[in-house]
């Protein structure tokens, strides 16, 4: 085995969560497709909340500017609350792609 062959084979065996070479062999070995993924939501989870949370912090602040009445720093945050909103639109859109997509192939 070469080193790289190892590396993409310690990979598998640490993203399928089974521990070691001998238990994720053996998982191999009497399944009918080749290859086990286990899909760990919780650190996307995270990320979305975390997100949200900023969101609703900018939301705060574009407040606060709108109701002083500093127009500039109103466009600024509400700007930057905007941006952070469709990024995790888009993620959320991206992520429940693929996780839909490793379903459908039964994995």
């Amino acid at each position: 085995m070469t080193e790289l062959q190892n590396d993409v084979l310690n990979q598998l065996v640490n993203d399928t969560g089974l521990g070691s070479f001998s238990n994720y062999a053996r998982r191999m070995l009497f399944k009918e497709t080749s290859l086990f993924i286990q899909f760990d939501e919780s650190q996307f989870e995270e990320l979305i909340y975390s997100l949200r949370r900023v969101e609703n912090n900018l939301r705060q602040l574009s407040s606060i500017a709108e109701q002083s009445q500093n127009i500039q720093a109103y466009r600024a945050i509400e700007y930057s609350r905007r941006l952070v909103s469709n990024y995790e639109k888009q993620l959320t859109h991206y992520y429940k792609q693929k996780k839909r997509k490793l379903l459908s192939k039964g994995v």
